[in-house]
């Protein structure tokens, strides 16, 4: 018996380390995008999960979007299930509860939501798009500094500008192209990155624009982890993050010599 609590409290001790050093390295990791690119606000993380422990605030009634914005303003950790998102567009778009797409489809010809000219072509673009699946009971939402386990997905604030570098660096060891859908939402983004397993980048809606507080020039850049992790690596090797401010420091340099 006590054989056995020593091998559980050593496996204990084990998990807590690893966490502790996962920990460090996001928190490492979400420093060194922010101090590249300045960003006013820090890489928010995603995470879908079965169960889900006590957050700084469960509580609170959100939608998708405002969690965002609370996450991003208040640098908390927020979990978000059916019971407390108030949105059945983003239960649906990330999974907590996914319903048939004719009952989305008539809310984006409202005259609250004038997105599309009829049901009929509401339905036919809802079917382009990657459709959600339920990966979870629970999708935590919060600093990427503060998780103790790797997320499933990144999301950064960003302007034109620090998009066009953070992808850059995402590209360094080879370029694609990905999608862009039009007049979407921003919790569908978190759908498509997860079914392409892409970046995505997702203007923020003029409804959502509406309703929050986004700045004009600010759009959603979202990724799964392993891409923001190359990007990362990525800072000093490629032209999109210090490797060119160092070529031509050099460049200085042997020009001064001379």
């Amino acid at each position: 018996m006590k054989e056995r609590s020593n091998r559980h409290k050593t496996f204990t001790i084990s998990t807590s380390v690893k966490k502790g050093f996962e920990m460090t390295k996001l928190r490492t990791e979400a420093k060194k995008i922010i101090e590249l690119l300045s960003l006013r606000w820090s890489p928010i993380a995603g995470k879908f999960s079965t169960d889900a422990k006590e957050s700084d605030d469960s509580a609170r009634k959100l939608s998708i979007c405002e969690a965002l914005d609370t996450v991003k303003r208040e640098n908390l950790v927020l979990t978000i299930s059916k019971e407390n998102c108030i949105c059945p567009g983003g239960r649906h778009f990330t999974g907590l509860q996914i319903v048939p797409i004719e009952t989305i489809a008539p809310a984006l010809t409202t005259q609250k939501h004038k997105v599309y000219e009829s049901t009929r072509t509401a339905l036919a673009s809802i079917k382009r798009q990657p459709q959600p699946a339920n990966r979870g009971d629970y999708f935590t939402l919060g600093p990427l500094a503060k998780f103790e386990t790797d997320p499933d997905l990144v999301l950064l604030f960003v302007n034109p500008a620090q998009a066009d570098r953070m992808l850059g660096l995402a590209s360094f060891k080879g370029a694609e192209p990905f999608m862009y859908y039009p007049a979407s939402s921003i919790c569908s983004t978190m759908t498509n990155v997860l079914a392409k397993n892409k970046p995505e980048i997702n203007l923020i809606s003029t409804f959502e624009r509406k309703a929050g507080k986004w700045s004009p020039n600010e759009l959603v850049l979202a990724m799964p982890l392993k891409t923001f992790k190359s990007a990362v690596e990525n800072i000093p090797k490629s032209g999109y993050g210090t490797a060119y401010s160092r070529t031509r420091n050099t460049t200085r340099k042997k020009t001064k010599h001379k």
